[in-house]
């Protein structure tokens, strides 16, 4: 029989482990102790006392930077993305405007809306031409009167049947009740009289501004040039944001200019289209212009300096200009610009 002689490791470690010294063996149990001491007092310890990740200041900074440059970009575009909707809207207000007027030519023998010359009812178109912006006077029974400038043509002239009323007396009529006394005749909405970009215009024949206001009777707008003239009352405002050619006719050229943004500097002049400011309807963007045939072009104006908004005014203005006057009395040399006013 053979005998095996087993071996007994010193120390007591189980097989295939080599025998520990003591140091050796008192350091394992001071090192075991010691993880296992660290992790009973994470996993025990209250929450404010147990280790967080935070960020640094340099970090917070840098996210502050990130969040201001998006902003930065993104308010711009949102600025944008607004205006170009208020001048879709703008350019939607000139086509009602047109067609409405459209509809006016079919009962007044093809005329766009037009004043009278008071006091001489055999005037020729180019006497008319010369007093499209005034309002009519004492001299003209109350029922037929006008006030000045676009407004007057507005309230007076297209919507004359919504503002009178053969039972009104004058006092009520021009000063007193403003509530119409009936739907609009043309204009159904007069909100669309005023673009809705437009915060500041200039009064009309002036360069002196005043802010807008829209109105939701005909008439609200003023019936003499006492009324519009008058500061701090509630005439003392622009209610309407466009100028409008007079005296023209419905078998005119369709491609003729009818009406357009206004800008803030009197728009009526000889020298007008002399530029743009950031305050106008559309700022120096460029405007949009309506058309004998109702439909609407947008004027893109490079920078709205002087030359640029010229440029804008010789692509619709160097059509008519070249075109003879049409009608008996216009004195020799005009053209046919000559037998029409704009008014603002």
């Amino acid at each position: 029989m053979v005998h095996v002689k087993r071996f007994t490791r010193r120390g007591g470690g189980p097989p295939g482990r080599l025998p520990m010294s003591p140091a050796d063996s008192q350091s394992g149990r001071r090192l075991t102790g010691s993880a296992s001491g660290n992790q009973a007092r994470q996993d025990g310890a209250p929450a404010m006392f147990r280790t967080r990740s935070a960020f640094t200041l340099i970090e917070l900074l840098v996210v502050i930077s990130i969040i201001s440059l998006l902003i930065s970009i993104i308010l711009p575009a949102l600025g944008q993305a607004r205006e170009t909707g208020r001048r879709a809207v703008c350019g939607s207000n000139l086509r009602q405007i047109g067609l409405s007027f459209a509809q006016y030519t079919q009962d007044n023998e093809s005329w766009f809306p037009a004043k009278g010359l008071e006091g001489n009812p055999n005037a020729t178109v180019a006497q008319l031409a010369g007093a499209q912006h005034l309002s009519s006077t004492s001299a003209t029974p109350w029922q037929d009167r006008w006030g000045p400038n676009f407004s007057g043509m507005i309230r007076d002239i297209v919507e004359k049947k919504t503002t009178r009323n053969p039972a009104d007396p004058v006092a009520q009529t021009y000063t007193g009740d403003l509530v119409d006394n009936g739907p609009p005749q043309y204009l159904a909405n007069p909100k669309i009289l005023l673009c809705p970009s437009d915060q500041i215009n200039n009064r009309p024949r002036s360069s002196v501004t005043h802010t807008t206001r829209s109105v939701n009777n005909y008439r609200e707008l003023p019936a003499s040039t006492g009324q519009e003239s008058r500061k701090n009352s509630r005439w003392d405002y622009s209610f309407i944001s466009y100028f409008y050619v007079a005296l023209w006719r419905n078998d005119d050229r369709p491609d003729w200019l009818m009406m357009a943004d206004q800008s803030n500097r009197d728009d009526t002049r000889l020298d007008a289209f002399s530029g743009l400011t950031p305050e106008d309807n559309h700022g120096t963007r460029g405007m949009n212009f309506l058309l004998l045939d109702s439909h609407v072009e947008w004027g893109a104006s490079r920078d709205g300096s002087r030359q640029a908004t010229q440029e804008v005014a010789t692509r619709y203005w160097s059509i008519i200009t070249p075109v003879r006057p049409r009608y008996p009395g216009t004195p020799p040399g005009s053209n046919r610009s000559s037998e029409v006013e704009t008014i603002e």
